[in-house]
């Protein structure tokens, strides 16, 4: 499965749409302010730069995956790169577009194309755990499963984005397997799954190494987002245990933003309004953060929405298409 839909051992191949199920197959009506971009296949990562909406198409088979472009205002989409196995995560740094692979024999791997498509180059392959990468404008890291096994053992690795050998920057040995990874200043986070799960924290420097912000326990954490002071993590569960958490930037006890949740995933901020996608139910939520209220439907009618950016608008991608919509 997946990173942050059920337990991830490393051998089976993520399902289609993120691997459950949402709307009717195919997405209903779009509500008021929501326009379609792009087809898709089962997107799994969307990232914004410049005019550009940039994503991975994680697609259907083992060599039908993109990466991929579109205006953000609309346009014709580009495939950057195609025929691949299993495109999952990405980033952008100037002209290139970086992204993780995550096939099904468990191996993954980094690579990079240019944002205007042409030869895509191999930064590392034939490893584990490929499922968040970021960039600091200076270098790119990544994660890795240290324990190609499935135990658990997580690893950042890095290079210059101006090229070089990667290395490993931090690691920890817990019995714990990536799901993702954030990055704000020189501040990293993983969230994460297995026995000893908790959202990690570790700087760029490699000066701290990987840490749980709170105390370890077997919970899957799905995705984070970070703002000023705070670190917002869903918990992947189904309801009443699906929830939204928030834990201060360099450790303490979570306190609850959401609960009574199924199965939440992935996070986007936009300043006070916090927005998370529910592919079992089809639905976009979004949350305000300087409320007590619980969340309330953004967008509904999709198909299994998963990836979510927001920008100038909030991006979300379904399992069959790209969808822009004004943000709140």
């Amino acid at each position: 499965m997946p990173p942050g839909i059920g337990d991830f051992d490393g051998s089976v191949q993520p399902p289609p749409g993120g691997g459950i199920t949402g709307g009717d197959g195919g997405d209903a009506a779009i509500p008021d302010g929501g326009a379609a971009l792009a087809n898709a296949s089962n997107p799994a990562y969307l990232a914004v730069s410049g005019t550009s909406l940039y994503y991975t198409n994680f697609g259907t088979g083992p060599s039908d995956g993109t990466v991929s472009s579109v205006p953000l205002g609309g346009g014709t989409p580009t495939d950057l790169a195609s025929g691949l196995d299993s495109p999952w995560a990405l980033t952008v740094a100037g002209n290139t577009v970086y992204f993780t692979i995550s096939r099904a024999n468990g191996t993954g791997a980094v690579f990079s194309v240019p944002t205007a498509g042409g030869a895509v180059t191999s930064i590392q392959d034939s490893v584990t755990g490929t499922f968040g990468i970021v960039n600091d404008g200076t270098n790119l890291f990544w994660t890795l499963d240290s324990d190609t096994s499935g135990v658990g053992g997580v690893t950042i690795e890095e290079v210059a984005l101006a090229g070089g050998t990667p290395k490993q920057l931090i690691g920890n040995g817990s019995t714990f397997l990536p799901d993702g990874l954030a990055i704000a200043g020189t501040d990293l986070y993983v969230p994460g799954q297995g026995t000893q799960s908790a959202v990690y924290h570790a700087t760029t420097s490699g000066a701290v190494a990987l840490e749980p912000l709170d105390t370890p326990e077997a919970i899957t954490y799905a995705d984070v987002a970070v703002s000023q002071d705070t670190v917002y993590a869903t918990i992947d569960d189904i309801a009443p245990a699906g929830a939204i958490v928030s834990f201060p930037r360099q450790g303490g006890v979570a306190k609850n933003v959401a609960t009574n949740l199924n199965h939440p995933q992935r996070l986007a901020l936009d300043g006070t309004n916090l927005y998370f996608t529910d592919p079992d139910g089809g639905n976009v939520w979004v949350v305000d953060l300087t409320s007590s209220n619980a969340p309330v439907q953004f967008a509904t009618g999709l198909a299994s929405p998963l990836a979510i950016t927001v920008a100038d608008a909030v991006y979300v991608g379904t399992s069959t298409a790209i969808y822009r919509f004004a943000k709140m």
